[in-house]
């Protein structure tokens, strides 16, 4: 009862009473705040870091794909440009095997006539020939003799004649063979050049390409990783936002209560030196002496 009249008579000791727990209750929930602050500014490093992690990661692996998809192109087109390259020579190489085949039957037919005509005296060159031809010719112009011993050196110089012609027909079915043989067999080697540069560069085309393919699915992770972590960095920053905002908002709740606290304290101690003031007035008034507890009392003022 004694400390219900008391607060009826004092307003300020409740109001006090009020501002205290409030007070009391604004600092547990600071408290609250900043340690919710703490963990997720924790949280927002670590994603931070872990995104820095997937940035620096990625700039090493997308130029790298792009290198090695660069690298694979210029294989396949160095491919396209070969297999063009090897298709026209075997073209080339198909037209040309009607001439070369036929080169080679004129070629034997001449063998195998120079072989009938070249007779007892074995194969002659068609310089040798020609010199002898002269030779009879030049006898029969020059010397007298018989008219039959005449057709006799006519029948030979005919016989050396149908000789050169086979020693012409030969040497030129040889030098036809020889030129188309050679063209045949060159295109033939640039064939096979132009294939076995083709299987390589074929080779390091699908090797960069396998490289490549190794590399996305990390890629693929890694983005996914990143979108998730982005999502999350912005739900934690937004939170971490909310958290300050609240926590300013309690600061600044408990700047309220202390000044309103300091007021009413201010109040009352002002109040109780008055009161002081007025009970020594009124003791030295009455004529009675003051007591070193008065004394004091006049100090603590």
């Amino acid at each position: 009862d004694s400390v219900s009249s008391e607060n009826k008579e004092n307003p300020e000791i409740v109001s006090a009473k009020e501002l205290s727990a409030v007070l009391s209750k604004d600092s547990r929930a600071v408290r609250e705040l900043q340690s919710r602050l703490s963990n997720l500014g924790g949280s927002r490093s670590s994603v931070g870091r872990q995104l820095r992690d997937i940035g620096s990661e990625l700039r090493v692996l997308v130029p790298k794909i792009s290198g090695l998809k660069s690298a694979r192109d210029k294989e396949t087109a160095a491919v396209k440009e070969l297999k063009a390259k090897r298709e026209h020579a075997n073209n080339e190489v198909r037209l040309l095997s009607p001439e070369v085949k036929k080169a080679l039957d004129a070629k034997e037919a001449a063998v195998s006539s120079l072989s009938k005509s070249k007779g007892k005296a074995g194969r002659k060159s068609a310089s040798q020939l020609y010199s002898e031809m002269e030779d009879l010719e030049m006898k029969i112009i020059t010397e007298a003799m018989p008219f039959s011993r005449k057709q006799d050196i006519m029948k030979v110089i005919k016989e050396k004649r149908k000789q050169l012609e086979a020693v012409k027909a030969f040497s030129d079915a040889m030098k036809s063979h020889r030129e188309l043989f050679s063209k045949f067999s060159e295109l033939r080697r640039q064939s096979y050049a132009y294939h076995a540069e083709l299987q390589k560069h074929a080779a390091d085309s699908q090797r960069f390409h396998e490289e490549m393919l190794k590399l996305i699915p990390r890629i693929k992770e890694l983005r996914q990783k990143r979108k998730l972590l982005v999502g999350q960095f912005g739900s934690v920053k937004h939170e971490y936002a909310a958290a300050d905002a609240s926590l300013q908002e309690k600061l600044h709740e408990i700047s309220d209560v202390k000044g309103k606290l300091d007021t009413i304290t201010a109040a009352k101690k002002k109040a109780e030196v008055e009161q002081k003031e007025l009970f020594l007035t009124q003791k030295l008034k009455s004529g009675k002496k003051l007591t070193a507890m008065d004394l004091m009392m006049l100090q603590d003022k």
